[in-house]
């Protein structure tokens, strides 16, 4: 089935909002008291139970590269994962998702870091503004330039997800199917999460309130990432790369829209004008200014 582009959009608007409402849904994880470790491995093991029963035939196809690029993907995803959801019991959905969302500013110095390769010069002006930003909705400004705990943990988690874009756009789209790498992820968090729920996070197994834990993380695991992330993969091939990036990077929006409607978020001044500056700085590496101005002259 073939989608025109305006269709294909939408869809990726429909997967924007449900990526936003993530943050909402592991908010609600945290508040029954379920510790990081616990769930990236309840998590983990429902995605590869997914993985099993929907895409067994793509699974048995799996080759080494899908191996390696799953388990590599896997163990970087835990991280990025796993410092969200820590940071999210000290922050606020609505500030976590903007402050993830700085990935897109941080992935070209990532790629300059360890791949040597230079980055382009709009990072000037998109750096200092995506700083800014963060300083307001953070509260840096009116705090004695202390950032808080959850704030912090959760931008080194943005690094993680920079890592994983560089990944996913390098090696991972040449896997032989997505779902084995998916699966894999998965499969990653179980292994990496288990150990840290049956020792440091033992004794707070017994406080866990599984059924309030439990229906949001079921959601995560397979309509957020499965279902979600099936629909991108077939709504991208009927569209262009900048539309389908801008509105992706609206995540942190519908984040901040249902949070706000949720009660986990005032919607404050701060929380708007620090919003709005890091969106303009994703916006601005998301654009090929070059390309524009050759149009323009042409």
């Amino acid at each position: 089935m073939k989608f025109s582009k305006s269709t294909a959009n939408l869809l990726l608007v429909f997967v924007t909002v449900l990526w936003g409402s993530t943050y909402i849904f592991n908010k609600m994880v945290v508040n029954a008291r379920m510790q990081s470790g616990t769930i990236n491995a309840v998590r983990g093991a429902m995605c590869v139970i997914g993985g099993i029963i929907l895409f067994h035939r793509q699974l048995r196809q799996a080759n080494r590269f899908d191996i390696k690029i799953g388990l590599i993907v896997g163990v970087v995803n835990f991280c990025g994962y796993y410092l969200r959801t820590l940071g999210l019991r000290y922050t606020t959905p609505a500030k976590s998702s903007f402050i993830t969302v700085t990935y897109v500013i941080l992935t070209p110095l990532v790629l300059w870091l360890f791949w040597h390769e230079r980055p382009k010069f709009k990072i000037i002006f998109a750096i200092p503004l995506s700083l800014t930003g963060m300083a307001i909705l953070t509260g840096i400004t009116t705090s004695n330039w202390h950032l808080q705990p959850g704030d912090l943990i959760t931008f080194l988690s943005a690094f993680f997800w920079a890592f994983q874009i560089i990944i996913f756009g390098k090696y991972a789209s040449r896997a032989s199917s997505p779902w084995i790498i998916i699966t894999l992820i998965g499969a990653v968090q179980v292994i990496c999460g288990t150990p840290l729920a049956l020792t440091m996070e033992r004794s707070s197994l017994a406080h866990v309130n599984w059924l309030q834990a439990l229906l949001p993380l079921l959601i995560v695991a397979v309509v957020i990432t499965f279902a979600a992330r099936g629909i991108q993969i077939r709504a991208q091939k009927y569209t262009d790369a900048t539309s389908a990036s801008l509105i992706l990077m609206s995540e942190s929006f519908f984040a901040t829209v249902i949070s706000v409607l949720l009660g986990y978020d005032q919607l404050s001044p701060r929380l708007v004008l620090g919003g709005i500056l890091i969106i303009m700085a994703n916006v601005i590496m998301q654009l090929d200014f070059q390309n524009t101005r050759l149009k323009t002259e042409n």
